[in-house]
């Protein structure tokens, strides 16, 4: 179902695909994968789950990847007959995609909290080296996408660069060279990185080798 959504934004274009359907017709037609049902349904409904993502001020969240989620599960409700239809499927929709939101806002908290926790202090200091290497290994084990934006943030794409560039802010590449990189715009690479440097954060945070290295600093 991503792939069916993942490249739909041609079907905004005025006078495209301007037929209305029922509830029922749109359900046949997720059932059955119809793509002209898919792109009115992005069409459609897209932008009031943008407006609602958006109104997530303390998250940074793609809207295009909560709504395909968002579609993903209802799709697969409706397959598995979970769908009552005793709503709209706009709201079903809705509520799925909100549901999808105050999730990742608690883990947001969660990964706040521990991230805020004052560290133990002790006289020695855990190996540098140590740690860039498992968060080398970390940050290679992740979605090629967010592998590719942080290696650009960061530089280690840029050469004579090295993986500890990492832990250091000052050799950050700006988000518009990013998007040139990219092909897309400057706000989406920043929104896209935000989001994968929170997924490397929680990867370490809860990487067994990475604890281990500090506590035998």
């Amino acid at each position: 179902m991503k792939n069916n959504t993942s490249n739909l934004s041609h079907f905004l274009n005025p006078g495209y695909n301007k037929q209305k359907y029922t509830d029922a017709e749109i359900i046949f037609g997720i059932i059955h994968n119809n793509n002209q049902i898919i792109a009115h349904i992005y069409k459609s409904y897209f932008p009031g789950i943008k407006a609602l993502v958006y109104s997530f001020h303390s998250l940074v969240l793609d809207a295009d990847d909560v709504f395909q989620d968002g579609l993903v599960a209802a799709t697969r409700n409706i397959a598995e007959n979970k769908f009552s239809g005793n709503s709209s499927f706009n709201t079903y929709l809705s509520s799925i995609c909100r549901n999808i939101c105050l999730k990742q806002m608690e883990r947001a908290n969660k990964m706040q909290v521990v991230s805020t926790e004052p560290p133990e202090m002790e006289e020695s200091e855990p190996d540098k080296e140590e740690l860039i290497h498992r968060l080398t290994i970390l940050k290679d084990k992740m979605e090629d996408k967010c592998r590719e934006i942080i290696d650009l943030r960061f530089g280690l794409t840029i050469e004579n660069i090295s993986p500890s560039a990492i832990l250091d802010s000052d050799t950050n590449i700006k988000f518009d060279q990013i998007a040139k990189v990219l092909n897309i715009e400057a706000d989406n690479a920043r929104q896209r990185f935000k989001r994968c440097f929170e997924k490397l954060k929680e990867a370490v945070l809860n990487d067994k080798t990475w604890n281990e290295i500090l506590a035998n600093k």
